[in-house]
């Protein structure tokens, strides 16, 4: 679905709403006077409205996002996978914001451990590599990884014909 722009107005990034601190809050606000989830923010339960309410743990929240991203394009870049490389890691950061949005009761806790651990949060990202590591190792199941492989895979394999094709060597 593609909508006109004029010139002045910039697309719509549901994205962007949903790592802003202001639209959270309207959602929190919005859930709390229904008594109830409307499907608005992330799916965290109850503990979602309580990290709302502490403006440094939603800071958190999003340097740990950043540093998810950074970390998984880190590992994935030291893999030599070529040119599948950005591939994988646009569908494994796409997989991390999925388990971020509805996280299992298990990467609630680690997510939670994380962001109450107050050394890991002096700097702009998370730089301890093993804590990341092993916070994408909770995160990411043998599926995702298998979905990050296809998906490199199949990027590579439409990389190799196009060339084939464009330099003739297929005919």
């Amino acid at each position: 679905m593609s909508q006109q722009l004029d010139n002045n107005q910039q697309p719509f990034n549901p994205m962007k709403l949903l790592m802003s601190e202001e639209w959270l809050r309207k959602v929190v606000e919005s859930e709390d006077k229904v008594k109830g989830n409307i499907g608005a923010g992330l799916d965290w339960g109850d503990a979602f409205g309580k990290l709302m309410l502490n403006p440094e743990l939603l800071g958190r929240l999003t340097a740990l996002r950043i540093s998810l991203n950074r970390e998984i394009r880190l590992l994935l870049s030291d893999w030599n996978l070529g040119s599948a490389t950005d591939s994988a890691v646009k569908t494994a950061r796409s997989l991390l914001l999925e388990k971020l949005k509805s996280p299992t009761l298990l990467v609630q806790e680690k997510i939670s451990a994380v962001l109450h651990t107050d050394e890991l949060f002096g700097e702009e990202f998370i730089s301890n590599h093993d804590v990341l590591q092993e916070l994408i190792s909770t995160m990411l199941e043998q599926e995702d990884w298998k979905t990050i492989s296809r998906t490199a895979g199949d990027f590579l394999s439409a990389e190799i014909m196009s060339k084939a094709t464009s330099q003739k060597i297929l005919l």
